[in-house]
């Protein structure tokens, strides 16, 4: 997590095959006492890319961003309204750490980096979350069966792959 804590200008250059830009993404785990633990995923907006298919919060990493870590925290702010504790509530990465992909148009190549978030709440119940209502149309909480059952439309091949391993996750570190 150590190479996470710089801002965007320190990482590039040393991972010179990123010649597009650095995105982040966070798989947050809701869990309490009382309630079964569950994931928050949001439908993009009918106008955006991948219309109406669900995602989980994120975004580009900024230059004025203090960290690669802050960018996640304001990416969930922004699009979610949640606040994100950089020292207790991020685990670490999912999905083997980061994937990268080359944008056919421009021949750019983009690195993706989700982050684990985790969530403890008490018997209030789920979070609400506040959207960023450009970006996105809905949102709802996922319990792990949900996602394994294959019934939600991801935007993404592999961000089921990465929830489940977050839930997993959480599981071992002693969340429900």
């Amino acid at each position: 997590m150590e190479e996470y804590h710089q801002p965007l200008s320190t990482y590039l250059p040393k991972h010179p095959s990123i010649t597009g830009g650095l995105v982040v993404s966070a798989v947050i785990i809701h869990t309490s006492p009382t309630n079964v633990a569950r994931t928050l995923i949001i439908q993009r907006a009918l106008k955006d890319g991948f219309p109406l298919k669900w995602e989980t919060p994120g975004g580009g990493v900024e230059d004025f961003d203090a960290s690669i870590l802050s960018a996640a925290a304001r990416e969930v702010k922004e699009e979610t309204g949640l606040d994100v504790d950089l020292e207790k509530d991020i685990l670490g990465t999912v999905g083997g750490g980061f994937t990268e992909w080359e944008e056919p148009k421009t021949g750019l190549w983009w690195r993706k980096v989700v982050f684990l978030v985790r969530i403890v709440g008490g018997e209030e119940g789920l979070p609400v979350v506040r959207l960023e209502e450009r970006e996105h149309r809905d949102w709802r909480w996922a319990t792990e069966e949900e996602v394994r059952e294959g019934g939600i439309e991801f935007a993404y091949g592999e961000l089921a792959r990465g929830i489940l391993e977050g839930f997993g996750r959480v599981r071992e570190l002693g969340g429900s």
